[in-house]
This record gives C-alpha cells, structure tokens and sequence, in this order.
C-alpha cells in the first residue's frame, strides 16, 4: 500500500508559504490516502483523508471519504485486508473529482498550502496525477513536508519510523488497521509534537524546515544494532520467575501481553538481536515501560496470559484475542456437527465444524461407501476444489489396505471403531505437530500445485485421521478437566501445585504440602455428557491441556482429581495426552 521509499525532503514549487509565521502557529493540511497499488500506474485512491492541525496543539478535526473506483477495478486481497474494505463500502464512495473539491475547499485559496503527510513522496503521486486531471492549467496546490523525512532527522536511532511506530513511540495509540482518517489523526498528533521537537533545535517556520531537510545530517551512520527506547537496566531489572508481562506506551496502552518461566529471560529476548516477526520492532520502537505479574509457576502463566489478552485484547496479540468463533460438537458418527452438545451430538467440544469430518469419511469408506467428491475430499482433508479424481483416489485406498488390517474384511463389521482404532494407532506412529495446531486444519492443500498420485493420497488419508483423532482425544480430556481438581509439579520445581477447576474456570491455585485427596466428588453424578463450552472456556482448558503435557513430557507429574477415589495418575494421563 505505501511501499514507495520515503522522501528526505519533498517540497513543491517555491511559494509564497507565510515565512514569518512559526510552526506552532502555522494551520497545516494533514493528508493520507489508502490506494490499490503502489503509484497511479498501479492503482487507484481507494480512502482519502485530511484535516487542518496547528502545532500549538488547537483542537484537530479530519474527514475522510471512501473513493469510487471504475468499473472492473478489484481490490486486491491484501489491500482488502489491511484496510478493512468491504465490497458493502462502495456504496459510501464519492467520486474521486468530488474528493478533490473538498480536499480544496479545506485549503486557503491562492497560495500553495503547508502539507504534512507521513509517506510524501506515495500521497504526492496521486495528488499530482489528480491535480493535472481536475485542475491542469493550476501550479500544484500543496507545499508538502514528509514527516518521516523530519522523524528520520530527529529520531535516527529508532527501529522503527513508520506512523504506528512513530505514534506509537510519542504516545498515540493507532490501530494496526490502515483507514485513512486514523493515520490522518495520528499524523496530526505526531506533526504537533514534532514541532516542539524541531523548535528546540532552532527550526522553527515552515521555511526553516525545508532547508533544515535539504541539508544533509552531519550525524554518524546509524547503528546497525537496533537501539530501543526503553533502557536495557529496565527489563534486566525484572524477576527470574514464572509470570506474564505487559509491554505499554507512553500513553499506558498495552501493547502485547506475554508468559514466561522467567521474565527476565523473556522479556530481554524481545530486545536482544534481530526481532524475526515483521511486526517485532515497529511494536517494540513503542515500548516505553513493561508491568509484569509474578505467578507461581509456568503453567499458571500461560493460563494468566490468555486471560489478560481476552480481556484487554492487545493489537500485537491475535492468537488468543477473543473472539465469536463458535466451539463445535459432533454426531455420534461424526457426520454432522452443530453449537450445541444434544443426545445427538454428544461428542465434543472442538475447533471446528470440519474437525471430525476425515473420521465419517474413514467409517463410510471401510464400510463400503462409493467415494463420492464429498467423501473422498473429506478423507484427504483439503477443499473440494483440490479433490483427487476417484481413480486416483482408489489406487491410494489400495495401498492403505495393503497395510492397514482396520481397512479389510474384518473392519467393516465395525467402521467407526475401525476408523478410530487406526486414525489412534496413526497418531501414535507419527510425530504429532505443534500441540495447539487446530484440528480443523487437517492438511496442506498444496494439491493445488502438484498433481495427485496414489502414495500422496495415502498420506492424506493417514495424515487427516490421525489430525482428526488428536482432536477427538482433546475432546475426552477436555470434559474431564471441566470439572477436576488437577495436581501438577514442574519438572525441577520442589512442590506441587494444586487448580481447582469448577465449570471450565480455575477457582483456586495454591501450593500442595501434602498428598492431595478431594474432600468430595469432584464432578457432579450425570455428568457425563459435554457441557457446553463457549469459546473462552475452550482455549482456557485447551491452553491448560497443552501445559499439561508439556509437563509430563519434560519430567514433571500431572494427575487429574474427580472425587476421593477417582483420578487419572501420570501414566493414564501421559497415555490421554499421547506423550510418548
């Protein structure tokens, strides 16, 4: 959208730009368009947004307007998803020539009006290509700065001068959505700051600035090594201890929520060498304090942060932002699914609509079905659209047949527990992906870019059960969490710790100084049938799960209390989390 390089100093024509009046004083147009390609040679302004700051800090109004496209033009899908457009927004769209008198009319007549826009030189080419279309026999209207050029100057050691990052660093919270009236806003915000910043360095009217972009720095190459705002001594200040943290503005805002078994630890790892995420250092050039809270283990950190990041919903957490996806139950053969649990789909809770669907279509197969597109496209776990053509198809059973004994003769007496029986036995033989993959997402639909051939069927098939399983597994454990008393250790740790989970939700956490045996039945008689989980109660027992056996996978002790004589010990658990 804005990938176009940053001017240094982008300036129009010499005007007649009052020189006497000083920055904080000077009424300023603020511009941002958000386009469909990179130039007008690309594309086409799809938002425009504008307003009139003044550095004295006066009170700041923008507007911004939707822009109608021509007929055919499409929005390319990445635009789409960085600025949030929906094909409904057309309706809101004026023309591009009703735009222009606007943005006009907001400019004093008869003089080329002092400009601020973040990116100048990709705003610039649009502008001019409207400017020589609606107004051709007229000088170009806007004398622009480019506020990164100033930021670049003032700020050389920042990772980071995009207007998020730049906002974000003095203290503006802008969301990670590109609309044209928010970077308008948060430009005006940045320009009013910038002023005071340029003024204590003795530029102080619109003429001063330009000349003071013109020159070039006299300041030492800038560092290879990224230099963060927030001083080192602050993060190693922190505990070596299990906890989550939070990474604020200046303003307060909470910018990304973290667990760690050591916050010391996790929290320097953000700052020390090259950030991998493309977001790492545009979110970190905002930081400029971290609160932590000290929990008592690594598992109740994980638990903590979930929390904190569904209630405060921080723009660099997207993971576990809360949200209304909906948590699925599944017939008894796994045909249909629908929100509800019921006494026909009493099997649950998962991902997923889909997430069992390669286990109806392994039951129907060894019970004989013909592979119809449905069922063979459910068996491979890809879209309908990539579905091997039933030859293909076939000659991929055959070979599954050849080594799988549940596909025979004798497993079609019994499909659905045939289908589980090998879908079990395929997860145990193969090295399970990251625990926290959804099971909905049962595999690569790289067929569209390579042909089907029987072997690459037979992964599939193998591939889709054994990924719908997991999730059937998650199911079981997942209603006996709901209601449990569970009693962990740490691998290292001196003692044990006790949750005591009610309804989905961890009531008490308290260290164990004794053996532990639940003064009553945990989970009431009758209760054998899935309770209903929102989505909340699903990724909270569903992180806990997924602590859970990381814990016994590294040496720790896990046990599930339901009542004085009724638990699942390590080695039961171990076998219902299939830790090897």
């Amino acid at each position: 959208m804005t990938g176009a390089a940053p001017l240094d100093a982008a300036r129009a024509e010499p005007s007649d730009t009052p020189r006497a009046a000083t920055l904080a004083d000077l009424d300023v147009l603020v511009v941002d368009c958000q386009a469909t390609g990179a130039s007008p040679a690309f594309g086409r302004v799809l938002e425009l947004g504008w307003g009139v700051v003044r550095g004295g800090r006066a009170p700041f109004t923008g507007e911004a307007h939707w822009i109608a496209l021509p007929d055919g033009h499409v929005v390319p899908s990445e635009v789409r998803k960085l600025t949030g457009y929906e094909p409904a927004f057309a309706a809101l769209a004026i023309a591009d020539r009703d735009a222009w008198a606007r943005l006009r009319n907001a400019t004093a007549a008869g003089r080329a009006v002092p400009t601020a826009i973040h990116y100048a030189r990709f705003e610039l080419a649009f502008l001019r290509e409207w400017a020589a279309r609606f107004e051709p026999d007229a000088p170009f209207p806007f004398d622009p700065v480019c506020v990164h050029a100033v930021a670049r100057r003032l700020y050389p050691d920042l990772p980071r001068q995009t207007i998020r990052a730049l906002a974000g660093y003095l203290g503006y919270s802008l969301d990670l959505t590109r609309r044209a009236l928010g970077h308008v806003e948060a430009t005006a915000f940045v320009w009013q700051r910038l002023c005071g910043e340029l003024a204590a360095r003795g530029v102080t009217t619109w003429p001063e600035l330009q000349a003071f972009l013109a020159t070039r720095a006299s300041s030492p190459p800038r560092s290879q090594k990224p230099k963060y705002p927030i001083a080192p001594e602050r993060y190693r200040s922190l505990p070596d201890a299990p906890g989550v943290y939070r990474f604020l503005r200046k303003n307060g805002d909470v910018l990304y929520v973290g667990k760690a078994a050591s916050l010391k630890k996790r929290t320097s790892s953000h700052f020390v060498g090259r950030a991998q995420k493309a977001l790492a250092p545009e979110m970190l050039t905002q930081v400029s304090e971290i609160a932590v809270t000290v929990v008592a283990s690594a598992l109740e950190a994980a638990l903590l942060e979930n929390e904190t990041i569904k209630a405060l919903a921080p723009p660099y957490n997207v993971q576990l932002t809360a949200s209304d996806a909906s948590v699925w139950y599944a017939a008894r053969d796994f045909e249909s699914a629908a929100v509800t649990p019921s006494e026909r789909h009493g099997v649950g809770p998962v991902p997923a609509e889909y997430s069992l669907r390669p286990l109806a279509a392994l039951s129907a197969l060894i019970a004989g079905a013909t592979p119809t597109a449905s069922l063979r496209s459910d068996a491979v776990g890809v879209s309908a659209l990539f579905t091997p053509d039933e030859s293909v198809f076939l000659a991929g059973w055959a070979e599954l047949a050849a080594r799988h004994r549940e596909l025979g003769a004798a497993g079609a007496a019994h499909p659905r527990k045939s289908a589980l029986a090998l879908a079990r036995r395929l997860l145990g033989a193969t090295s399970a992906k990251a625990d926290d993959e959804h099971a909905g997402e049962t595999a690569s639909t790289d067929a569209a870019d390579r042909s089907w051939d029987p072997a690459r069927v037979a992964r599939h098939v193998e591939r889709a059960a054994a990924q719908a399983f997991r999730a059937y597994r998650r199911a079981h454990f997942l209603r006996l969490l709901h209601e449990s008393d569970v009693v962990f250790r740490e691998p290292e740790a001196a003692e044990a710790r006790l949750l005591r989970v009610r309804s989905g939700h961890v009531i008490d956490a308290r260290t164990l100084t004794s053996a532990h045996v639940p003064a009553g039945r945990v989970r009431p008689r009758g209760s054998l049938a899935p309770p209903h989980f929102d989505r909340a109660t699903y990724d909270r027992l569903r992180i806990l799960t997924t602590e859970l056996k990381r814990i016994v996978r590294d040496g720790g002790s896990v046990a599930v209390h339901f009542g004085p004589h009724r638990r699942l010990a390590e080695r039961s658990v171990a076998a219902v989390l299939g830790v090897v």
